[in-house]
């Protein structure tokens, strides 16, 4: 599991998180690290808001692929 998390963070300036909608359109598309240091800030800051955003996503039906920087979406 280590190893695997050292892998991804090296590569983490690669590869894009893409938020899409339920119907396939792209929410928001931004580096890996980029995303997750947003991702950990609200976590520490605002933990019932960030839970409260995992659940509506959830809910709403929102899916997060990452894919490498070359690499176009199967969506698109």
């Amino acid at each position: 599991m280590n190893d695997h998390l050292s892998e991804l963070f090296a590569s983490a300036s690669e590869r894009i998180v893409t938020v899409r909608t339920a119907d396939g359109q792209p929410l928001v598309r931004t580096k890996l690290l980029h995303a997750a240091a947003v991702a950990a800030a609200g976590v520490m800051i605002a933990p019932r808001v960030t839970a409260a955003a995992a659940i509506g996503a959830l809910l709403k039906g929102v899916t997060v692929t990452v894919d490498q920087a070359g690499d176009e979406p199967a969506g698109a």
